[in-house]
């Protein structure tokens, strides 16, 4: 029973991870390298923007897992669930910070190290936006150009719950992509010391 059910989840986790990765795949050919900031370039980084969310959205995919622990007949299938959505939610927050660390290293490379912050700001706050549309109004990335009028029914005066998850999501962010920093805080003192 338990190897359907990891099967089962592979088969959604999966194009989760793939969808997850296109913003880091997006981020590495935008800002890895100098490239002239074209109209091309610009609109990359809109759709860079838009695709964001689906990195850390997999934290969302939690939802799932306490009824599969519940449905679970011994401690090692237990334990297989909650190793599979360790391993997800981990390679999605690893690519989110990922995203965030190669706009950072952009911004000081090309002296507008000032602007870290308020874009990591920006993209925290967009991204939990995106995290709450995708789940609670399970609307995706390409929405926004395929079916605008149903992004835009969204916007308004948000519900107090909506804000609370909004927010909520936003400090989970932060905390994960602060977390991430850490080791590599420490990576770069030791560097620089030698």
């Amino acid at each position: 029973m338990m190897g359907t059910v990891v099967q089962r989840n592979l088969e959604w986790m999966t194009p989760n991870l793939v969808l997850a990765a296109a913003p880091f795949l997006m981020a590495v050919y935008l800002f890895a390298w100098r490239r002239p900031r074209t109209m091309a370039w610009w609109a990359g980084v809109v759709v860079f923007v838009a695709f964001l969310p689906n990195a850390p959205y997999v934290v969302s995919d939690l939802i799932h897992l306490s009824g599969q622990l519940r449905r679970s007949t011994t401690d090692l299938q237990a334990s297989a669930l909650l190793l599979e959505y360790g391993l997800l939610i981990g390679a999605g927050l690893a690519l989110y910070g990922g995203c965030l660390f190669l706009l950072r290293r952009r911004l000081e490379l090309e002296g507008r190290g000032q602007w870290r912050w308020p874009a990591e700001f920006a993209l925290h706050v967009l991204s939990s936006i995106g995290i709450f549309l995708g789940r609670a109004m399970r609307l995706n990335s390409w929405d926004i150009v395929l079916s605008p009028g149903s992004v835009l029914r969204y916007v308004g005066v948000p519900r107090a719950t909506t804000i609370v998850i909004i927010v909520f999501t936003f400090c989970v962010l932060v905390a994960a992509t602060l977390a991430m920093r850490v080791p590599l805080a420490i990576h770069d003192q030791r560097r620089s010391g030698r």
